[in-house]
């Protein structure tokens, strides 16, 4: 706590303040210095013993007897009547010395013009201040924190950060509703089902939902969210099938925005890996309960207690154990104990008490979108609140549109939706982003309003967001121009999948090399993509998607390098690759041997030449050498020749002796030492 805020707490002069606090013995410069926390209990205690013997002297006075005579009470009103206006006179300095000026600053950093304006000071001598400390600024100069509570401190001024607090889509444009208590009614809960990559989660849903969602994906590994409902003794349950590979961070994390309760499934031959406790992570950010399936428990290496041990380390503690988390065995593949995990969702769905007002407008999540070629724009979406029917208009962050249809996770056409119900959306304006929020509404004409507002809005923060030079973010740019460069265009099926692609491929990058992404999108590869291409000398990767006709023959003229895959870490592995062959070499230094200079021979035309004994080791006419003096480097560099006895010789091993010439160099003595290495390439890689 600061000297002027004790001041205006126990309605003190900061003066009072600092000279109580020379009394204790406690060392304050001014009214804005800082009170140590073990001071502050000192003068705090002091302080409230203040306060209380002034409240006891009130009491006593106030009950003392009236004065009879009239001339001492005007004499005595009088004197009230001066104290009166002294004490106003003296909480009004009092009030006027507190009144410290604070300046604003939202977030790290603020202007030099906006910081003289909250001073109501004129920028230009802020700038002379600056000038006479030796300190360059301009009027737009951009002031750190620190140096703006440094400069704040001459003028007893104080920062204070303003932290702005973003309104959400929804609620910047009214579009959130109340539930209605006497509408509210059950609804289905909703499960994710989380992992690392090949633990079972999509057999998992496979074994529910009595499908082979697996065989349609590349490698056996789900490249994108899928949403599902099934039906048990009466109440549904939906499931949203995350991906476990590490490229799909993104996207897993979406899916625990949107859940209930989280399964985390784990293979119990395999145990706890990476993914799985980057699935806990989110699981407990979302905070929802967890219940764990320990699945693949009809293979030989099965051990589900070691899996029970490992999860204890993440908070995953089994009731019998003493914990709360649910555990249940099974195998997906066999349909073992399956029913008990269904049971096991549905009593926690119970006691969590979940409801919805189906007869509100609809409020869903964008799980997964993209361009169908024949549909347009499609957007896998979750309805979360109440109602969404064919016909109804609706607004998505940029994008709006009209129901045009409604297909249900079986693939069946409906011409109604409700909360807790995965649904395939046509009738986007453009394509969604994964992630963003759709809300029904009234009118088309209110979602234009809306889309055009919120582009608006966002065009004026790019525009806002300034770029600050300094002189060690210009050093930082010069190093950069040096960095090599990979460049890639993307192409995926989803937007999801482009999500996850640029992010996996951006963690490729480092100080030496990097991933520049040109072009990022869903949607096939074009003619457009091959232009861009051969303008930029990108690279174009696709992603569950082919070059159209026109593409392929245009990507043969120009010479431009198309490489598509269905897996996606295929793809990180072969970038990974290309980057690796982008670094710089590294040497490592391999010592050979070292040899003492007996005698100098000075030879016409030639220069000094070295009458040597090799004392250690070996040295190769190929060999890097250095020339030690007293122990002291006074040459680095090459033999020009390496002589046994007349010969030339390739190589000279200890004990032997020769004779050598350097390259460059003549100024050798008897007694220099040559000490003979060679430079070995040290194979690099990005991590």
């Amino acid at each position: 706590m600061r000297v002027h805020e004790l001041a205006k707490k126990y309605n003190k002069t900061n003066k009072e303040i600092l000279e109580l606090l020379t009394e204790l013995g406690i060392e304050a410069k001014s009214h804005l210095s800082k009170v140590a926390e073990d001071a502050l209990e000192i003068i705090v205690d002091e302080l409230e013993t203040v306060k209380k013997a002034e409240k006891q002297k009130e009491v006593k006075s106030a009950t003392k007897k009236e004065v009879k005579n009239t001339s001492k009470n005007k004499k005595d009103d009088k004197i009230k009547d001066n104290k009166k206006t002294k004490e106003t006179k003296e909480i009004k300095e009092t009030k006027e010395e507190n009144d410290i000026k604070v300046i604003k600053i939202t977030g790290d950093e603020i202007t030099l013009k906006e910081f003289a304006e909250q001073l109501k000071l004129n920028p230009t001598d802020l700038i002379k201040k600056l000038f006479l400390k030796g300190k360059m600024f301009t009027i737009n100069s951009v002031l750190s924190y620190e140096q703006a509570e440094e400069l704040a401190l001459e003028y007893d001024a104080l920062i204070e950060k303003v932290e702005i607090v973003e309104e959400s889509f929804g609620e910047k444009f009214s579009l959130e509703e109340e539930d209605k208590e006497e509408n509210l009614e059950e609804r289905a809960p909703i499960i994710t089902i989380m992992g690392h990559v090949d633990h079972g989660k999509t057999s998992l849903l496979d074994t529910i939902r009595k499908t082979n969602v697996a065989d349609g994906e590349a490698g056996g590994i789900t490249q994108k969210i899928g949403a599902y409902q099934v039906e048990r003794h009466g109440k549904k349950i939906t499931f949203i099938d995350t991906p476990g590979h590490e490229a799909f961070t993104e996207m897993r994390a979406r899916g625990a925005e949107v859940t209930d309760i989280a399964i985390l499934i784990v293979a119990a031959d395999d145990g706890v890996k990476p993914q799985t406790i980057e699935a806990i992570s989110h699981a407990k950010a979302a905070n929802v309960p967890i219940i764990v399936a320990i699945n693949k428990i009809d293979k030989p290496g099965a051990d589900p207690t070691r899996v029970r041990t490992e999860l204890m380390e993440y908070g995953l503690i089994a009731p019998e154990w003493g914990g709360d988390t649910e555990f249940v065995e099974i195998s997906a593949k066999f349909n073992k104990n399956i029913d008990e995990l269904l049971e096991t969702i549905l009593l926690t769905a119970e006691i969590l008490e979940l409801k919805a007002d189906f007869k509100k407008r609809a409020k869903g999540i964008v799980l997964e979108s993209r361009l169908d070629p024949k549909l347009g724009p499609v957007a896998d979406v979750l309805i979360k609140e109440g109602n969404l029917k064919v016909g109804e208009v609706f607004v998505c962050d940029e994008t709006f549109g009209k129901v045009r249809a409604l297909i249900n996770d079986k693939g069946e056409r409906v011409k109604k939706v409700y909360a807790s119900q995965p649904v395939e959306i046509l009738g986007f304006d453009t394509v969604p982003n994964a992630g963003d929020v759709l809300y029904a509404i009234k009118n088309e004409k209110q979602a234009k309003k809306i889309v055009e507002e919120v582009i608006k809005q966002k065009k004026l923060k790019e525009q806002n967001r300034t770029k600050h030079v300094s002189l060690e973010s210009f050093s930082k740019q010069l190093e950069a121009e040096k960095l090599k460069e990979l460049k890639l265009i993307l192409r995926a099926d989803s937007k999801g999948s482009v999500e996850a692609l640029r992010d996996s491929l951006n963690k490729l990058s480092n100080d030496e090399v990097a991933v520049n992404i040109i072009q990022a999108a869903a949607g096939a590869i074009t003619e457009s993509d091959i232009m861009l291409a051969e303008a930029s000398d990108a690279i174009i990767i696709g992603f569950h998607v082919r070059p159209t006709t026109k593409a392929i023959k245009a990507a043969e003229k120009a010479g431009v390098e198309i490489r598509t895959h269905n897996v996606i870490y295929h793809i990180t592995e072969e970038i990974e690759k290309a980057l690796t062959g982008m670094l710089e070499p590294e040497y490592k230094e391999v010592y050979l041997g070292r040899i003492e200079i007996k005698k100098v021979f000075k030879i016409s035309k030639v220069g000094n030449i070295a009458g040597c004994l090799v004392e250690d080791g070996k040295v190769r006419r190929t060999s890097n050498v250095r020339v030690l003096r007293d122990n002291v480097v006074i040459y680095d560099g090459k033999l020009a020749s390496l002589k046994r006895y007349q010969n030339d010789a390739s190589e000279v091993v200890a004990g032997q002796e020769c004779g050598l010439h350097l390259e460059n160099f003549n100024d050798i003595k008897e007694g220099d030492v040559v000490e003979a290495y060679e430079l070995e390439e040290v194979k690099r890689t990005l991590r």
